[in-house]
């Protein structure tokens, strides 16, 4: 997984693309068959103003799904990747979770019983 940081605003901080990469290893490895690269962007909204101005922009992308794109505001930018980074990681799973269920259906994997449950053909 190739993993590529931009800093607007603020000073790179190998601080912070460290603890990125921490949470985006421990969050998308489930997923790492799939993923081929991630672009985590940390913009300054304010400058010094202060307030909820770290903006954590995390892009997914991936061998068969579309690109994901999660954004998030937060007063730290310790926060806003973190939360920006689990928001992505669910998205990949409900994506990939998504296409196996309609890859299973276009297999015929389920047929209907006459309970109206849908059983897994055996």
């Amino acid at each position: 997984m190739d993993v590529q940081f931009r800093f607007r605003g603020l000073e790179p901080s190998l601080y912070l693309k460290e603890h990125a990469r921490r949470r985006l290893e421990f969050q998308l490895a489930p997923f790492s068959h799939e993923v081929r690269s991630v672009y985590v962007t940390l913009t300054d909204v304010n400058g010094p103003k202060g307030g909820l101005d770290m903006k954590c922009l995390v892009t997914v992308r991936s061998r068969h799904l579309a690109t994901i794109a999660v954004e998030e505001l937060a007063a730290d930018a310790y926060a806003a990747i973190d939360v920006a980074i689990a928001r992505a990681a669910r998205a990949v799973a409900r994506r990939l979770g998504r296409r196996h269920d309609q890859a299973r259906r276009a297999a015929g994997g389920y047929r209907a019983a006459s309970s109206g449950f849908d059983l897994p053909v055996s």
